[in-house]
């Protein structure tokens, strides 16, 4: 009888934590997607499109428009978000985070109209691009030049959006 209740508290034990490390991996990763469900509320792909051409971003960085250093700048909920799927179309950019990494994401389709293009730098680098949405204030997703670049040939709407950003981007400095 003994056996039996040191087999049942091995297993209360082992099933209680699994329960808290389950726990605090959904915390992490519901924390951390924070800012994605920002840009979802407005811009969740509801039906699924075609896009006419998709490249596979290395990554994207949601967070508050400026020189961002890491979570050194301040801004705590600045995350990046490894693998992202990038699709062009007609009408704007979609956005997909690539499974498994997708937990709890739906994609984003950001159209052209609401949409604005400006000059930014991440980290050591200084010739990235921050896309800015309309109702999503305060926060902007930060793309690789080679991407933005890759889909302004893409789009000729895109390709103006970042010609506007490269003049910008030389006021800036002058």
């Amino acid at each position: 009888m003994g056996e039996f209740f040191e087999q049942a508290y091995m297993a209360f034990v082992s099933a209680l934590s699994l329960a808290f490390f389950g726990g605090v991996a959904f915390y992490i990763m519901h924390a951390s997607t924070g800012r994605w469900r920002e840009y979802e509320l407005l811009y969740a792909a509801i039906e699924p499109r075609v896009p006419i051409a998709k490249k596979m971003a290395g990554m994207v960085r949601i967070s508050q428009p400026g020189f961002r250093w890491g979570h050194l700048s301040g801004d705590l909920k600045s995350h990046r978000h490894p693998p992202v799927m990038v699709g062009i179309h007609k009408d704007g950019l979609s956005l997909s985070i690539v499974p498994p990494f997708k937990y709890g994401c739906r994609d984003l389709f950001l159209p052209f109209d609401k949409m604005t293009i400006e000059p930014a730098n991440w980290d050591m680098l200084h010739k990235e691009y921050g896309i800015q949405m309309e109702g999503v204030d305060g926060i902007e997703i930060l793309m690789f030049s080679t991407i933005m670049e890759w889909a302004g040939e893409q789009s000729e709407i895109l390709d103006l959006m970042l010609q506007r950003a490269e003049l910008v981007r030389g006021l800036q400095k002058a």
